[in-house]
């Protein structure tokens, strides 16, 4: 899990770098979860927080 220290150390190019990448492991996730069922239901939730922290940090960026 990311937190909100590790993420005002990061540039803009990594916070859109770490932002795809956490969007490909929830499309991952979800295509996973209807096939087979999910390993971890949690998880989905921790990623779209991690998104949504990213997203928050990148629009204080952008001021």
């Amino acid at each position: 899990m990311i937190t909100l220290d590790d993420v005002k150390k990061l540039n803009e190019k990594e916070v859109t770098k770490k932002l795809l990448e956490l969007k490909k492991d929830l499309l991952t996730f979800r295509i996973q979860s209807s096939v087979s069922g999910a390993e971890k239901p949690h998880r989905k939730q921790l990623i779209k927080k991690e998104i949504a922290r990213l997203l928050t940090f990148s629009k204080q960026l952008n001021k």
